[in-house]
């Protein structure tokens, strides 16, 4: 005989426990779903921030190599012409005649001021003896890298923070003291590609002047005349020993030369 009283409980039991079957496997199957989505999405920022970086130290060292390669002009009098590639990489070149602004001060032992302009193998330069650096640039993920008269900055597009991978030609001596510096003077101009490019650095004008009893050497940079004033404190830190834009060497009567070389860029 059949207890028809406990049938009802049977058949309960039975289907609370499929009901709790199926949403544990649904649980279960979200669980998995969701880790792997997870995964994919930490992975998939985690790859793109590493490419991001990746490009942007390979970026560098492609630039740190232009740079190098273009230095030639400056320490070699022989040397017009030079040529270089870059692989863009969806970034952007970008050239132009307008950049940082430096003023060179000269000082010799009688306490005179003389000005680089009123020479006249600088004459084409302001009697002020400002120099304009031009602008070579490489931009790409709001992080740029800047050919600075010889020498390399790095920056985000921010303006707030700059930072010195090569150093110009800058250098101060007890006794003795060179500034050798390139100037660009390239119309300005813009280029985004995904494909290589070839630069070329052709030389318009070198200027070399010896300068001898000189007491002391200033170069001042006004923080409005350059986007890199950070990078360019760190630089002439190693002129006169503090992290200003406006450092002085001291001489003592020594020797000072100094080199301007004007160049073209064409791409």
């Amino acid at each position: 005989m059949i207890n028809r009283r406990t049938e009802p409980a049977t058949e309960s039991w039975t289907d609370d426990r499929g009901v709790t079957e199926v949403l544990a496997f649904i649980l279960v199957f979200a669980t998995i779903f969701g880790s792997i989505g997870l995964l994919y999405m930490t992975g998939f920022q985690a790859m793109s921030d590493y490419q991001e970086v990746e490009q942007q130290v390979n970026a560098e060292r492609a630039m740190d190599a232009l740079a190098d390669n273009f230095n030639d002009v400056i320490r070699y009098d022989g040397v017009n012409q030079r040529y270089g590639e870059l692989a863009l990489r969806e970034g952007t070149v970008t050239t132009g005649d307008s950049g940082t602004k430096l003023d060179i001060i000269i000082e010799d032992i009688d306490g005179d001021v003389i000005e680089i302009g009123d020479n006249d193998r600088f004459a084409h330069y302001s009697d002020d003896a400002t120099v304009d650096l031009g602008e070579f640039s490489y931009t790409s993920d709001g992080s740029t890298i800047a050919y600075e008269g010889g020498g390399l900055v790095r920056s985000d597009d921010s303006g707030e923070w700059s930072t010195v991978s090569k150093q110009p030609q800058l250098n101060c001596g007890d006794n003795a003291a060179t500034i050798s510096l390139v100037a660009v003077s390239s119309e300005s101009r813009s280029l985004q590609s995904s494909e290589g490019l070839g630069v070329t650095m052709s030389v318009e004008n070198r200027t070399t002047k010896v300068y001898n009893d000189v007491e002391d050497v200033t170069i001042e940079i006004d923080e409005s005349e350059t986007e890199y004033d950070a990078a360019w404190k760190s630089t002439l830190e190693n002129w006169g020993g503090s992290e200003t834009l406006e450092e002085t060497c001291e001489l003592g009567g020594g020797q000072l030369v100094v080199t301007f070389v004007e160049v073209d860029i064409d791409y």
